[in-house]
């Protein structure tokens, strides 16, 4: 009979309520990679206020007993984040969110071995661990960052200076059809003498060393022949790479003394077919056939597409993002926190023939600022603005200004 007493069960999540106030018609909850409406269109030149709960989430996280030197540990996150039917009526779109699996993944830890199956954040971009501060939902355009299914093997050395960790995993690609899954691999070393204070996101705060990560990704497209009845496939590879760095600018000694620390965040990208990796547009349709017809692919719009000749390519992007944290002494319960991103496509122009484009955009910038404040270890309140630009193909460009109160309460 098994004993069940050593099993250990932690249930966690968060109760988020978020008032936004946009100058356009352009967004829903999340800002991310949406297009934003042009000055001569309706949704353009007006404005919409939104509420939501949505991004409230619970959690599960179960730690078996050691068996063999193995810890065995299963995690479960859910929201109500996911995706709703279009064009659905204003009451339901919100009141009635749907559930949505955020992680759901198995770890067992051998020593300096780590082994994850399920679901998780992507190894690309050693996320989440370089994610800025901020009340905005998360992606930000030109930010890496995604969950999807994988196994991945990781490796560790922890000595007094510093931290190595090495990894690679197989996950899920963007296209069942290619039959084969995306590569992912990383290195990173975080220096132990340089320990500051984080903030992933809008949850707690973190003490970590000074840290920097390289990580790549390569996938492959196996895409339907341009034709009305396709008979044979054209393949096509893509990559990409990142550059993280979590730096402690003013230290902090300990989780419990944040007044004053202060800590920038940053990431560069780049690489070509991983729109779906780096927040960035992609519904970039695909070419209509010779006869003027539509065209049905077998992969998602925006990672790959047909040239005037026929040929298969690889739409490319390259992108940073750059961010602040200050934490106010002397508790640290007042933070401020301001980031700043950029990100083009080398494809999307109108030498290439996306002159009238507007479902996708060529050049982008995303700016924001935030003041968080502790009411108490379980509250919290943030009070954003967030300002995002985007060019089109033919030198259009498009703004939204975005006033964001946030209140969350974490258990």
């Amino acid at each position: 009979m098994p004993v069940t007493s050593k099993w250990d069960v932690t249930a966690y999540g968060m109760v988020e309520f978020d008032i936004m106030h946009d100058s356009t018609q352009s967004f829903g909850e999340s800002v991310g990679a949406t297009v934003i409406q042009t000055d001569d269109t309706y949704a353009g030149t007006h404005g919409r206020t939104h509420f939501t709960a949505r991004n409230s989430r619970f959690g599960v996280r179960v730690n078996a007993p050691e068996y063999a030197g193995i810890k065995t540990t299963a995690t479960l996150e859910l929201d109500f984040f996911g995706s709703q039917a279009p064009n659905i009526a204003e009451a339901p779109m919100v009141s009635s969110g749907t559930f949505r699996m955020r992680q759901a993944f198995i770890k067992a830890e051998a020593g300096s071995v780590e082994v994850l199956i399920g679901q998780y954040y992507q190894l690309f971009g050693w996320q989440p661990f370089f994610s800025p501060a901020t009340s905005s939902f998360f992606p930000l355009v030109n930010q890496v960052f995604g969950r999807m299914p994988q196994v991945r093997l990781g490796y560790s050395l922890k000595t007094d200076p510093l931290n190595l960790e090495i990894a690679a995993a197989a996950n899920k690609g963007p296209q069942r059809d290619s039959e084969i899954p995306d590569v992912h691999a990383g290195l990173r070393v975080g220096f132990n003498g340089w320990k500051g204070i984080h903030t992933l996101g809008a949850g707690g705060m973190l003490h970590n060393p000074l840290t920097i990560g390289v990580s790549g990704a390569y996938r492959h497209f196996k895409v339907r022949e341009l034709s009305a009845a396709p008979v044979y496939s054209r393949s096509g590879h893509g990559y990409g790479l990142s550059v993280g760095a979590m730096v402690p600018i003013i230290p902090a000694s300990s989780l419990d003394d944040p007044g004053n620390a202060l800590t920038l965040t940053g990431s560069f990208f780049t690489g070509t077919g991983i729109a779906d990796l780096v927040g960035v547009a992609g519904n970039v349709p695909p070419p209509a056939l010779p006869d003027g017809t539509a065209f049905a692919p077998n992969i998602d719009n925006g990672l790959v597409t047909y040239d005037a000749s026929g040929r298969l390519k690889t739409l490319g992007w390259t992108g940073w993002m750059v961010g602040l944290q200050y934490y106010l002494p002397p508790a640290g319960r007042v933070s401020v926190a301001a980031n700043y991103t950029q990100g083009w496509s080398d494809h999307l122009t109108a030498e290439n023939g996306y002159s009238d484009l507007r479902t996708a955009f060529s050049e982008s910038r995303y700016v924001d600022g935030t003041v968080f404040v502790d009411i108490t270890p379980a509250i919290r309140a943030g009070l954003s603005y967030q300002y995002s630009h985007q060019t089109f193909p033919d030198d259009v460009t498009a703004d939204n200004g975005r006033t964001k109160l946030s209140l969350y309460c974490f258990f």
